[in-house]
């Protein structure tokens, strides 16, 4: 067994595929697809962890949040959103948003966000934003030692002034920034 515990082994994968495929010698395409065969080679030559075929199956199915996605050959594997490689461009389904779409994060960040004006990508290709508040809320609640809030967006309002939005394979949607004249409401507590 690796250096390190396997339960972490996901969250692994999810910094291999989103933000450092080079940390385990990867070839990654434009839309962040890399081979299999070569992500069990590259994570076991870390030392890290051991990984197989089976362990990487089991990854991608019990996935709460379905993070990854293998292509439809079963050879290639790519995180489906979160990338903050440059030269990765997200396979989005460009669509009109629901009335209201929930973005998840902590009180320290709701100060920065409104002294900026907006809910701002940072490093990553989007804004993620969730279609179900409580999917959301699982976003801000995994800062721990923070103060969780989801922040309730009017996504049909920032549609109609221009705003487009995409959703990925795991239904996150998508946007360049929330002005945060759209956000239309603040949530401290569990959402029903």
């Amino acid at each position: 067994m690796g250096q390190t515990k396997p339960e972490r082994l996901p969250i692994f994968l999810s910094y291999l595929l989103r933000h450092a495929p080079q940390a385990a010698g990867l070839d990654m395409d434009s839309h962040g697809w890399v081979s299999v065969a070569q992500l069990i080679q590259g994570v076991n030559a870390t030392g890290k962890y051991h990984l197989d075929r089976a362990a990487l199956e089991d990854i991608v199915v019990t996935d709460d949040k379905g993070r990854f996605r293998f292509s439809e050959d079963g050879q290639r594997i790519k995180a489906c959103q979160g990338h903050t490689i440059p030269w990765v461009q997200p396979e989005l389904e460009i669509l009109p948003p629901p009335r209201f779409l929930y973005h998840g994060t902590t009180t320290a960040a709701l100060e920065k966000i409104l002294a900026s004006g907006e809910i701002s990508k940072m490093s990553r290709h989007a804004v993620h934003l969730q279609a179900d508040a409580r999917k959301a809320w699982q976003s801000a609640v995994r800062w721990k030692g923070k103060t969780p809030v989801v922040l309730k967006v009017d996504a049909v309002g920032l549609a109609e002034n221009g705003a487009e939005f995409g959703r990925t394979e795991n239904g996150v949607w998508c946007c360049e920034a929330v002005p945060v004249r759209y956000i239309v409401e603040s949530i401290y507590a569990t959402p029903d």
